[in-house]
């Protein structure tokens, strides 16, 4: 997971951080493995608060890129708030990350707000993206 983490963001987290998210207790952390021998291929963190859940991260290696994994993970990450019965899933994205937001899109998220200068290395902009998991009208 670092070496997918230097690879893919310019403000990686550290092994002590996803530690410390680990051992918070609302965390969950799905891991997709692949090769011989296995190898991380992606992962998706995401803590479940009550009726929301909260995507931290979701992340594909370089070398495994575009072949779906990234939806698998947000398919996954749906399927365990739809379960739980969960009201609604929220994330954060680089405003730049237009991959991302495509992806998010396709999967009915809806954009709910701009935080401005909210990222650093470089400085950008999120995207708060929001999605209704109880089938309501409206959000």
């Amino acid at each position: 997971m670092a070496r997918i983490e230097r690879e893919r963001f310019s403000h990686p987290w550290s092994r002590d951080y996803f530690r410390a998210e680990l051992e918070n207790g609302v965390a969950h952390l799905l891991v997709i493995e692949s090769g011989r021998p296995a190898q991380v291929a992606g992962y998706l963190l995401f803590w479940r608060l009550g009726a929301e859940l909260e995507l931290h991260k979701i992340a594909v290696s370089a070398a495994c890129g575009r072949r779906g994994l990234g939806e698998r993970l947000l398919r996954h990450f749906l399927e365990c708030g739809r379960e739980w019965g969960c009201e609604r899933a929220v994330l954060e994205v680089r405003a730049a990350n237009e991959a991302a937001v495509r992806l998010y899109e396709k999967h009915g998220f809806l954009l709910a707000g701009r935080r401005r200068e909210y990222y650093r290395q470089p400085v950008e902009d999120a995207l708060v993206y929001v999605l209704d998991l109880a089938g309501r009208p409206g959000l």
